[in-house]
């Protein structure tokens, strides 16, 4: 009679794990806040402006569940894409006033105005126009002043179908130096073209970027929506380890050996260009096939032991929210302040 007994109640504990968690995880490997290192990690691409997340429509719910999977994790930094301007200061003033553990916050608008962010309005019967600007956000586990403003930078990255009369929307790289457990890290957020033209100049020119922070001798935390598999040639510039790699980044999902796939990734290896998926035909019926293509890199000088795992769809967002934890590699402190580079004059 034990043996099922215990196996009931197993069960039992670990379904009630996952009811309490928000956005639970999709698969078996689950890294916990039980089990993980810090510091942590998200990035999320919220579908702000999209008509496929209707679900938005509920301001409210969007809140308690984006809330809830940031504060079920203890994230130190979240990434979001496809933001729309009063989305985030919905989630900013919540985040920044209540009581608690609260969080710091930066925008870049990628662009000026779209329609469909006025389904964010936060009065739709005043007279108040509401802000239309759609863009990336980054919060940092902290008060006011965790992240350094003064060192906040935008990139308008290359757009090379422009001359083709190709549409395409701007596409940015937003940065800014952040405290992250007592250290100073530099935190950058993307959101990559999908057309294949503007895609790997354009992952390109974000490599070229995050290096030159990385080579000055400062902690990378980049994520974002890549919109590429991670063994495509495009990826070649980020990562540090694989085939034809020449990067300086090791990714959080990449030794989930659930996901090697054999060839030039078999279970013999520690480490692959890899990871769960993050778009899914389970999330959004718009989407044609499973991949993974929302990443969480980090310098590879700085931080050691990562994990990470893709939740659950969560009805809120047409991707899978990505997660991500590692360790300082060193017990040694980067500089809490240094000589602002040109970029941050």
């Amino acid at each position: 009679m034990r043996t099922p007994l215990r196996a009931f109640l197993t069960t039992l504990f670990s379904v009630c794990l996952l009811l309490a968690s928000g956005l639970t995880t999709a698969r078996a490997d689950e890294v916990t806040p039980a089990n993980a290192p810090k510091p942590r990690f998200i990035t999320y691409n919220v579908c702000g402006a999209s008509k496929t997340c209707d679900s938005h429509n509920d301001k409210a719910k969007w809140l308690a569940d984006v809330t809830g999977a940031i504060d079920h994790w203890e994230a130190d930094v979240v990434m979001l894409q496809e933001v729309c301007y009063e989305q985030w200061k919905l989630l900013r003033t919540h985040l920044a006033g209540r009581s608690g553990t609260t969080y710091d916050a930066a925008w870049g608008a990628a662009l000026p105005s779209i329609g469909n962010c006025a389904r964010w309005d936060p009065d739709p019967h005043d007279s108040v126009a509401p802000d239309l600007r759609f863009g990336l956000a980054i919060l940092a586990k902290g008060g006011p002043g965790t992240l350094d403003l003064t060192s906040r930078t935008v990139d308008f990255l290359p757009e090379p179908l422009e001359a083709t009369g190709t549409a395409t929307e701007n596409r940015i790289l937003l940065c800014a130096k952040s405290t992250v457990t007592g250290r100073t890290v530099r935190i950058c957020n993307t959101h990559i073209d999908w057309h294949a033209g503007n895609k790997t100049a354009q992952i390109a020119k974000v490599a070229q970027i995050t290096r030159g922070f990385a080579e000055a001798g400062e902690p990378i935390v980049l994520g974002g929506d890549f919109n590429q598999t991670p063994k495509h040639a495009d990826m070649n510039p980020l990562y540090s380890h694989g085939a034809g790699s020449t990067g300086v980044f090791q990714e959080v999902d990449e030794n989930d050996k659930d996901e090697f796939r054999g060839g030039d990734c078999p279970q013999t290896k520690d480490q692959c260009r890899s990871g769960e998926n993050t778009a899914s035909t389970a999330c959004s019926p718009h989407t044609t096939e499973n991949a993974k293509i929302d990443y969480i890199f980090l310098s590879s000088s700085w931080f050691t032991t990562v994990r990470g795992d893709a939740a659950a769809c969560s009805g809120v967002a047409d991707h899978h929210l990505l997660r991500g934890a590692a360790a300082w590699e060193s017990q040694e402190l980067p500089p809490a302040s240094q000589e602002p580079s040109a970029r941050d004059r």
